[in-house]
């Protein structure tokens, strides 16, 4: 592997019960139905926040409402964090050589908030985001854009993440998926897919024989 992009909530922070709460409170304040936070979660594969707001509302969302989303989320952002482990993997992978990157749902607004509040903004060479490709997860337009934007090939690249749509977009951009296994979501079905329990796992799935090329990459 020469290239490894991640998605971000649930897979590089520990980010979905503050999300999913955000939408649940911004959808019940915009006069829609009550969602749980659970629902959010299994809803909001659809896209970027217009569009899961959208699609719990029941029609069509503009600013206003993506406002009043963000009127319930960035109060909290200050507080996310990476998940323990996460730093250090991303010290080994660059120490190795590999190039990183995330391709996440989330907006450009919400991916650069959180990152930073996170404190790993600056770990990753690309960062694609959900309002920034045509069709969300599963299809592969934005792991196909990181791949571009790297400079790496799909079969040198690996894309981490925590939930079916992340392994399905791997797979149709040719790229190989990995769960993570440390991340938010139960019961994903994981097929073939390698699964990292937790993030140090990822290295030595990486450094494999068999599919997988690339240096061996020392464990901290």
């Amino acid at each position: 592997m020469r290239a490894v992009v991640f998605d971000m909530d649930g897979t590089l922070l520990d980010s979905v019960p503050t999300v999913s709460r955000a939408y649940a409170d911004a959808v019940q304040s915009l006069g829609g139905p009550p969602v749980t936070p659970d629902e959010v979660v299994a809803g909001w594969h659809v896209g970027h926040t217009e569009l899961v707001l959208a699609h719990f509302l029941g029609r069509a969302c503009g600013p206003a409402e993506v406002e009043r989303f963000h009127a319930h989320l960035d109060p909290a952002v200050a507080e996310l964090r990476p998940f323990p482990g996460i730093p250090a993997l991303l010290d080994d992978l660059t120490d190795a050589g590999l190039r990183l990157g995330v391709f996440t749902a989330a907006t450009r607004r919400v991916a650069t908030s959180m990152l930073a509040a996170a404190g790993i903004d600056m770990r990753f060479e690309v960062v694609v985001a959900g309002d920034e490709v045509e069709r969300p997860k599963p299809a592969p337009d934005g792991l196909l854009m990181a791949e571009r934007r790297l400079g790496v090939p799909a079969e040198a690249t690996a894309y981490v993440g925590d939930a079916e749509v992340d392994l399905g977009c791997a797979d149709a951009a040719g790229a190989q998926g990995v769960h993570a296994g440390w991340g938010a979501r139960a019961g994903v079905r994981v097929g073939a897919h390698p699964v990292a329990a937790r993030p140090r796992d990822l290295v030595e799935l990486l450094a494999r024989p068999g599919g997988h090329t690339g240096p061996v990459i020392p464990t901290r």
